[in-house]
């Protein structure tokens, strides 16, 4: 007798597979501890804590996961990681979770955070360094406010703290190795 398993279920254990295989992470072997939550610096402004997220994968319930502000606020300091007692890298986990949310076009509510995520990975892709001039126009351009700030353009000038020409690094090969690695998942 065959038991039936629903899309969403199947999709699920799916989910978490790819997120497991990306991350090298074994999301079953949290015991819920929450030595993760009780240290994190993000989680007044998350919906869901770092132990809640990973019990939210481990009964395959992604949608909540990917669609998290959780997922999208995360502030990648890995103190969830480095307090867990099993060695998982929680910050690995969460960061794959959005990942995925982000290839699959979930913006979740926090629209301008994955804007300026995407931004500043293309800048850094780009330039090898993080560009702020083209960061901040292309910012203010994607997300409709063209003149967000433009008062303080001539202050920043001034002082010097934003350069107009991008920096340019010396080993543009490398950089873009690291890159492909890490679209390919390759951990090597």
């Amino acid at each position: 007798m065959a038991i039936l398993v629903s899309s969403t279920v199947a999709d699920g254990a799916a989910v978490v597979a790819e997120i497991e295989r990306r991350s090298g992470e074994r999301v079953s072997a949290c015991y819920q501890c929450g030595r993760c939550t009780s240290t994190c610096t993000g989680s007044f402004v998350f919906d869901y804590p770092p132990h809640r997220i990973m019990r939210l994968l481990q009964l395959g319930q992604v949608d909540e996961v990917l669609n998290s502000r959780t997922a999208q606020l995360c502030f990648d300091c890995m103190t969830c990681s480095t307090r867990c007692p099993m060695n998982i890298d929680v910050a690995n986990v969460i960061e794959h979770a959005k990942m995925i949310a982000d290839e699959r076009g979930i913006e979740g509510d926090e629209k301008d955070v994955r804007l300026f995520r995407l931004a500043f990975l293309q800048n850094v892709r780009r330039h090898g360094r993080l560009h702020e001039a083209r960061l901040l126009t292309w910012i203010n351009l994607r997300s409709f406010k063209p003149f967000n700030d433009l008062e303080l353009v001539p202050l920043i000038l001034r002082k010097k703290k934003i350069h107009i020409v991008p920096p340019r690094i010396r080993n543009r090969r490398q950089l873009h190795r690291i890159f492909r690695e890490v679209n390919s998942g390759d951990k090597s």
